[in-house]
């Protein structure tokens, strides 16, 4: 079994910042994802608010991420995580092996929940977004479709209102003293997704009835689902599916970590994931 001072589970932004924090050190590091590195920066069809990029597609940033890491100084191992074991030495069982660290940051983040609608995955980021901070300044003087039914999509349906020249806003909710931009539609199902290579069409049931809404972009709030599933067992899962951490990203659990978007920590955004790796992996040194 291959022993490692820390495990990083999870090659998002907050898992590369960790991973180059450390490579600098004589510590033997190792970086483990699932997929493909990046997280939910993959799906962002425009990033203007992550400091010193300009403005760059979340695809580009997380290949520029990732190339700026001494693959040299620390193990990449593209694996999943199927279960972490906590005591002296913290064993995490993989699918093809499995290993055993000191210390371990969790860093996996979560996958947006997806409809289910015909050529959503096609049209992400492409068209369809699932953060209103992140792309709204694409917006601007566009028509556009919002879905989703929570107070919070409500707070960001009114942001984008304050760029976008026209919303559909599907809701199941009734919302009242809207801006006069947004147009609410009740009882709604998204059908599919249609255009080229960007999204042109949305096509619903509205009512029973079918109705196409011509948009440049459409913004999902289905709701997500944290990718934590390899630690259900450790009783360090809030009652939304997140991982509790204290000001200092520590679990309840000795020598394990956790940032980004899986924590409970408020803000969800590629600068704050960056500062957590950076902060945790600075006290690891």
């Amino acid at each position: 079994m291959r022993k490692f001072d820390c495990v990083i589970i999870g090659a998002g932004p907050g898992g590369m910042s960790a991973a180059l924090y450390l490579s600098r050190t004589s510590k033997k590091v190792a970086l483990i994802e699932k997929s493909t590195p990046g997280g939910r920066m993959l799906q962002a069809n425009e990033v203007s608010n992550y400091i010193g990029v300009g403005t760059q597609s979340g695809t580009d940033i997380a290949v520029s991420m990732f190339s700026q890491l001494d693959l040299s100084k620390i193990e990449y191992i593209q694996d999943e995580v199927l279960e972490v074991i906590p005591g002296d030495e913290i064993v995490l069982k993989l699918k093809n092996e499995t290993i055993s660290s000191e210390k371990v940051i969790i860093a996996s983040g979560f996958t947006n929940r997806l409809l289910g609608a015909t050529n959503e995955e096609k049209f992400v980021g492409m068209g369809i977004s699932y953060c209103a901070l992140c792309d709204a300044p694409l917006t601007k003087n566009k028509d556009i479709l919002v879905y989703g039914s929570s107070n919070q999509v409500l707070e960001e349906t009114k942001y984008l209102a304050t760029l976008a020249n026209k919303i559909y806003f599907l809701t199941n909710k009734k919302f009242e003293n809207l801006p006069e931009n947004i147009e609410v539609f009740n009882r709604t199902k998204i059908l599919s997704f249609e255009g080229g290579f960007k999204l042109s069409k949305v096509v619903c049931e509205i009512e029973g009835q079918t109705k196409e809404f011509n948009v440049d972009m459409a913004f999902i709030f289905n709701g997500y689902s944290p990718s934590n599933n390899f630690v259900k067992n450790l009783n360090i899962i809030d009652k939304v599916g997140l991982i509790e951490v204290n000001e200092f990203y520590e679990t309840k659990i000795k020598n394990i970590y956790a940032i980004g978007d899986v924590t409970n920590r408020p803000i969800k955004q590629i600068a704050t994931a960056v500062g957590d790796g950076a902060f945790v992996a600075s006290k690891l040194i």
